[in-house]
Protein backbone atom coordinates (compact mmCIF):
# COMPACT_ATOMS: atom_id res chain seq x y z
CA UNK A 1 0.00 0.00 0.00
CA UNK A 2 1.46 3.41 -0.58
CA UNK A 3 0.53 7.16 -0.20
CA UNK A 4 -2.22 8.82 -2.18
CA UNK A 5 -2.29 12.29 -0.58
CA UNK A 6 -2.55 14.22 2.43
CA UNK A 7 -4.71 17.30 3.48
CA UNK A 8 -4.10 20.18 5.43
CA UNK A 9 -5.41 23.56 6.43
CA UNK A 10 -4.17 26.86 5.04
CA UNK A 11 -5.02 30.82 6.52
CA UNK A 12 -3.74 32.47 3.34
CA UNK A 13 -4.53 30.73 -0.36
CA UNK A 14 -2.75 33.27 -1.85
CA UNK A 15 0.54 32.73 0.29
CA UNK A 16 -0.11 28.86 -0.29
CA UNK A 17 -0.29 29.03 -3.63
CA UNK A 18 2.51 30.99 -4.09
CA UNK A 19 4.62 28.46 -2.01
CA UNK A 20 4.02 25.45 -3.05
CA UNK A 21 3.96 26.41 -7.22
CA UNK A 22 6.63 29.00 -6.94
CA UNK A 23 9.08 27.84 -4.49
CA UNK A 24 8.49 24.09 -3.89
CA UNK A 25 7.58 23.54 -8.15
CA UNK A 26 4.21 21.78 -7.73
CA UNK A 27 1.43 22.12 -9.94
CA UNK A 28 -2.06 23.56 -9.13
CA UNK A 29 -3.86 20.79 -10.41
CA UNK A 30 -7.12 21.09 -8.80
CA UNK A 31 -8.52 24.53 -7.93
CA UNK A 32 -11.56 23.78 -6.29
CA UNK A 33 -14.10 23.66 -2.91
CA UNK A 34 -14.35 21.56 -0.30
CA UNK A 35 -17.04 19.08 -0.85
CA UNK A 36 -18.40 19.07 2.74
CA UNK A 37 -18.90 23.00 2.49
CA UNK A 38 -18.25 24.68 -0.46
CA UNK A 39 -17.62 27.83 1.20
CA UNK A 40 -14.17 26.67 1.92
CA UNK A 41 -11.15 26.79 -1.04
CA UNK A 42 -9.59 23.62 -1.69
CA UNK A 43 -5.97 23.80 -3.70
CA UNK A 44 -4.41 20.72 -4.66
CA UNK A 45 -0.90 20.33 -5.58
CA UNK A 46 1.20 17.29 -7.05
CA UNK A 47 3.13 16.55 -9.95
CA UNK A 48 2.23 17.69 -13.22
CA UNK A 49 -0.74 14.83 -13.98
CA UNK A 50 -1.36 14.85 -10.45
CA UNK A 51 -0.49 11.36 -10.21
CA UNK A 52 -1.89 9.62 -6.81
CA UNK A 53 0.95 9.85 -4.30
CA UNK A 54 2.19 13.40 -5.70
CA UNK A 55 -0.62 15.26 -4.08
CA UNK A 56 -0.32 17.28 -1.43
CA UNK A 57 -4.17 19.54 -0.46
CA UNK A 58 -4.91 22.67 1.48
CA UNK A 59 -8.37 23.83 2.68
CA UNK A 60 -8.64 27.43 2.93
CA UNK A 61 -10.06 28.97 5.99
CA UNK A 62 -8.98 32.71 6.47
CA UNK A 63 -10.11 32.92 9.98
CA UNK A 64 -7.64 30.72 11.02
CA UNK A 65 -5.68 30.95 14.62
CA UNK A 66 -3.16 29.37 15.41
CA UNK A 67 -2.83 25.40 15.82
CA UNK A 68 -2.87 23.67 19.02
CA UNK A 69 -0.96 19.94 19.44
CA UNK A 70 -1.84 18.03 22.45
CA UNK A 71 -3.66 14.62 22.77
CA UNK A 72 -3.74 13.72 19.10
CA UNK A 73 -2.71 15.09 15.41
CA UNK A 74 -0.66 14.34 12.70
CA UNK A 75 2.56 16.51 12.28
CA UNK A 76 4.11 17.68 9.25
CA UNK A 77 5.01 15.29 6.17
CA UNK A 78 7.79 14.02 4.05
CA UNK A 79 8.67 14.68 0.35
CA UNK A 80 10.90 12.54 -1.83
CA UNK A 81 13.19 14.76 -4.26
CA UNK A 82 16.02 12.95 -6.49
CA UNK A 83 19.08 12.13 -4.87
CA UNK A 84 21.99 14.57 -6.18
CA UNK A 85 19.28 17.08 -5.86
CA UNK A 86 20.23 18.41 -2.11
CA UNK A 87 22.43 21.45 -2.13
CA UNK A 88 19.91 22.87 -5.03
CA UNK A 89 16.99 23.02 -2.41
CA UNK A 90 19.16 24.07 0.28
CA UNK A 91 20.05 26.51 -1.78
CA UNK A 92 16.52 27.62 -3.24
CA UNK A 93 14.83 27.21 0.23
CA UNK A 94 17.41 28.87 1.75
CA UNK A 95 17.13 31.93 -0.38
CA UNK A 96 13.71 32.07 0.59
CA UNK A 97 14.59 33.20 3.98
CA UNK A 98 13.58 29.58 5.12
CA UNK A 99 15.72 27.65 7.82
CA UNK A 100 16.97 24.48 6.34
CA UNK A 101 18.72 21.59 8.40
CA UNK A 102 20.53 18.89 6.59
CA UNK A 103 19.68 15.39 8.19
CA UNK A 104 21.05 11.87 7.38
CA UNK A 105 18.86 11.63 4.35
CA UNK A 106 18.13 15.08 3.27
CA UNK A 107 16.82 18.53 4.45
CA UNK A 108 14.01 19.71 7.02
CA UNK A 109 12.17 22.76 7.15
CA UNK A 110 8.97 24.57 8.53
CA UNK A 111 6.75 26.27 5.53
CA UNK A 112 5.40 29.61 6.08
CA UNK A 113 2.67 28.51 8.12
CA UNK A 114 5.20 26.32 10.20
CA UNK A 115 4.30 23.27 8.78
CA UNK A 116 7.20 20.78 9.30
CA UNK A 117 8.72 19.50 5.68
CA UNK A 118 11.34 16.91 5.23
CA UNK A 119 12.39 16.48 2.01
CA UNK A 120 13.77 13.34 2.17
CA UNK A 121 16.47 11.58 -1.19
CA UNK A 122 15.64 8.84 -3.36
CA UNK A 123 16.28 6.81 -6.79
CA UNK A 124 13.06 8.15 -8.09
CA UNK A 125 13.03 11.34 -10.71
CA UNK A 126 9.54 12.71 -12.54
CA UNK A 127 9.60 11.07 -16.00
CA UNK A 128 7.62 12.03 -19.67
CA UNK A 129 4.27 14.15 -18.50
CA UNK A 130 4.96 14.04 -14.92
CA UNK A 131 7.46 16.56 -14.62
CA UNK A 132 5.99 20.31 -13.92
CA UNK A 133 7.14 22.63 -17.03
CA UNK A 134 8.85 26.33 -16.43
CA UNK A 135 9.21 25.83 -13.02
CA UNK A 136 12.80 27.14 -12.72
CA UNK A 137 13.59 23.55 -10.87
CA UNK A 138 15.46 20.64 -13.04
CA UNK A 139 13.74 18.03 -14.00
CA UNK A 140 16.45 15.85 -12.52
CA UNK A 141 15.40 17.81 -9.11
CA UNK A 142 11.81 18.05 -8.69
CA UNK A 143 9.98 16.63 -5.81
CA UNK A 144 9.01 13.35 -6.76
CA UNK A 145 6.28 11.52 -4.18
CA UNK A 146 4.49 12.06 -0.58
CA UNK A 147 6.11 9.52 1.50
CA UNK A 148 4.59 9.60 4.56
CA UNK A 149 3.56 11.84 7.67
CA UNK A 150 3.88 11.41 11.47
CA UNK A 151 0.80 10.76 14.01
CA UNK A 152 0.81 11.33 17.72
CA UNK A 153 -1.48 9.39 19.46
CA UNK A 154 -1.92 8.37 23.28
CA UNK A 155 -1.59 4.62 22.37
CA UNK A 156 0.70 3.64 19.49
CA UNK A 157 0.24 0.01 20.12
CA UNK A 158 -3.44 0.34 19.52
CA UNK A 159 -2.90 2.38 16.44
CA UNK A 160 -0.44 -0.29 15.16
CA UNK A 161 -2.81 -3.14 15.74
CA UNK A 162 -5.57 -0.92 13.77
CA UNK A 163 -2.96 -0.81 10.53
CA UNK A 164 -1.86 -4.25 10.65
CA UNK A 165 -5.76 -5.70 11.44
CA UNK A 166 -7.37 -3.35 9.13
CA UNK A 167 -5.21 -3.06 6.23
CA UNK A 168 -2.55 -5.69 6.71
CA UNK A 169 0.29 -3.39 7.10
CA UNK A 170 3.10 -4.09 9.30
CA UNK A 171 4.15 -1.51 12.19
CA UNK A 172 8.18 -1.95 13.23
CA UNK A 173 9.95 0.00 16.09
CA UNK A 174 6.28 2.16 15.61
CA UNK A 175 6.50 2.63 11.81
CA UNK A 176 3.92 1.71 9.63
CA UNK A 177 5.50 0.48 6.48
CA UNK A 178 4.00 1.62 3.35
CA UNK A 179 5.72 0.42 -0.29
CA UNK A 180 8.82 2.04 -1.53
CA UNK A 181 10.20 3.57 1.34
CA UNK A 182 6.73 5.53 2.56
CA UNK A 183 5.61 5.33 5.80
CA UNK A 184 3.67 6.65 8.71
CA UNK A 185 5.77 6.77 12.08
CA UNK A 186 3.95 6.60 15.38
CA UNK A 187 4.92 8.59 18.48
CA UNK A 188 2.97 8.70 21.71
CA UNK A 189 1.63 12.04 23.60
CA UNK A 190 1.71 12.46 26.94
CA UNK A 191 -0.96 15.05 27.94
CA UNK A 192 -5.15 14.39 27.99
CA UNK A 193 -5.46 18.27 26.68
CA UNK A 194 -7.23 18.31 23.31
CA UNK A 195 -5.87 19.37 20.32
CA UNK A 196 -7.06 22.83 17.99
CA UNK A 197 -7.02 22.87 14.43
CA UNK A 198 -5.53 26.02 13.40
CA UNK A 199 -3.04 26.82 10.73
CA UNK A 200 -0.87 24.11 9.12
CA UNK A 201 -3.37 21.78 11.03
CA UNK A 202 -3.62 18.01 8.87
CA UNK A 203 -7.10 16.84 8.15
CA UNK A 204 -6.46 13.82 7.19
CA UNK A 205 -3.95 11.22 5.44
CA UNK A 206 -4.91 9.37 2.36
CA UNK A 207 -3.66 5.95 1.72
CA UNK A 208 -4.46 4.34 -1.99
CA UNK A 209 -6.28 1.77 -2.97
CA UNK A 210 -6.38 0.54 -6.83
CA UNK A 211 -9.74 0.26 -7.18
CA UNK A 212 -13.50 0.26 -6.07
CA UNK A 213 -13.36 -3.38 -5.29
CA UNK A 214 -10.36 -3.08 -3.38
CA UNK A 215 -11.69 -0.10 -1.13
CA UNK A 216 -15.13 -2.22 -0.87
CA UNK A 217 -13.40 -4.76 0.70
CA UNK A 218 -11.62 -2.72 3.39
CA UNK A 219 -15.34 -0.86 3.78
CA UNK A 220 -16.42 -4.59 4.59
CA UNK A 221 -13.61 -5.24 7.07
CA UNK A 222 -14.03 -2.53 8.85
CA UNK A 223 -17.33 -3.09 9.22
CA UNK A 224 -16.55 -6.02 10.77
CA UNK A 225 -14.25 -5.05 12.89
CA UNK A 226 -16.80 -2.44 14.26
CA UNK A 227 -13.83 0.35 13.38
CA UNK A 228 -14.88 4.02 13.16
CA UNK A 229 -16.36 4.93 10.10
CA UNK A 230 -17.00 8.07 9.02
CA UNK A 231 -17.69 8.42 5.17
CA UNK A 232 -17.83 6.50 2.10
CA UNK A 233 -18.20 8.71 -0.29
CA UNK A 234 -17.45 9.79 -4.19
CA UNK A 235 -15.31 12.33 -4.61
CA UNK A 236 -15.79 12.13 -8.48
CA UNK A 237 -11.77 12.39 -8.72
CA UNK A 238 -11.74 9.07 -6.40
CA UNK A 239 -14.03 7.10 -4.21
CA UNK A 240 -13.00 7.88 -0.15
CA UNK A 241 -13.62 5.49 2.78
CA UNK A 242 -12.66 7.56 5.72
CA UNK A 243 -12.00 5.94 8.94
CA UNK A 244 -11.07 6.82 12.86
CA UNK A 245 -8.00 5.53 14.23
CA UNK A 246 -8.19 4.18 18.08
CA UNK A 247 -6.22 7.88 18.73
CA UNK A 248 -9.20 9.69 17.19
CA UNK A 249 -7.25 10.65 13.76
CA UNK A 250 -8.67 10.17 9.87
CA UNK A 251 -7.36 7.67 8.34
CA UNK A 252 -8.98 8.17 4.30
CA UNK A 253 -8.62 4.98 1.35
CA UNK A 254 -8.80 6.58 -2.00
CA UNK A 255 -8.92 4.40 -5.38
CA UNK A 256 -6.37 5.38 -8.01
CA UNK A 257 -8.74 6.62 -10.12
CA UNK A 258 -10.60 8.08 -12.52
CA UNK A 259 -7.92 10.91 -11.81
CA UNK A 260 -8.12 14.72 -11.95
CA UNK A 261 -8.62 14.92 -15.65
CA UNK A 262 -12.08 13.65 -14.93
CA UNK A 263 -13.40 17.26 -15.62
CA UNK A 264 -11.19 19.12 -16.86
CA UNK A 265 -8.38 18.07 -19.65
CA UNK A 266 -4.45 17.84 -18.32
CA UNK A 267 -3.16 20.97 -20.08
CA UNK A 268 -5.94 23.16 -18.14
CA UNK A 269 -5.83 21.54 -14.63
CA UNK A 270 -6.17 24.08 -12.29
CA UNK A 271 -6.06 27.29 -14.28
CA UNK A 272 -9.70 27.83 -13.21
CA UNK A 273 -12.52 26.40 -10.81
CA UNK A 274 -12.62 22.47 -11.18
CA UNK A 275 -15.82 20.79 -9.87
CA UNK A 276 -16.83 16.81 -10.56
CA UNK A 277 -19.60 16.28 -12.07
CA UNK A 278 -21.71 15.81 -8.87
CA UNK A 279 -21.01 19.64 -8.59
CA UNK A 280 -21.50 21.02 -11.80
CA UNK A 281 -24.53 21.91 -10.82
CA UNK A 282 -23.14 24.29 -8.36
CA UNK A 283 -20.92 26.42 -10.41
CA UNK A 284 -22.57 29.58 -10.71
CA UNK A 285 -23.34 29.25 -7.38
CA UNK A 286 -19.73 28.52 -6.29
CA UNK A 287 -18.53 31.54 -8.57
CA UNK A 288 -21.50 33.95 -7.08
CA UNK A 289 -20.07 33.80 -3.35
CA UNK A 290 -16.31 33.81 -3.98
CA UNK A 291 -16.52 36.64 -6.44
CA UNK A 292 -18.32 38.69 -3.35
CA UNK A 293 -14.89 37.96 -1.30
CA UNK A 294 -12.65 38.78 -4.83
CA UNK A 295 -11.54 35.65 -5.33
CA UNK A 296 -11.14 34.78 -9.30
CA UNK A 297 -10.25 31.39 -9.72
CA UNK A 298 -8.69 31.89 -13.03
CA UNK A 299 -5.82 34.04 -11.17
CA UNK A 300 -5.35 31.77 -8.46
CA UNK A 301 -5.51 34.07 -5.97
Amino acid sequence: MQTHHISLLTKDAKQNIDFYTRVMGLRLIKNTVNQENIKVRHLFYGDYLGTPGSVVTFFALPLLGQRTDAKHFFNGFRLSIPEGSVDFWKERLSSEGLKVTETATGLMFDDPEEIPVELVTSKLKLVGYQVVPENGIPAEFQVTKLLGTDLHIPDPDKTADFFHEWLGLNVNDNVVELEDNQSIKLFKTETEDKSRFGRGSIDHFALAVKDVDELEMFYQRAKNQHQNIEEYIDRGWFKSLYVRDPGDNRIELATMGPGFSLDEPILTMGSSLGLPPAFEGKRQEIMDYYAKSNVNFADKN
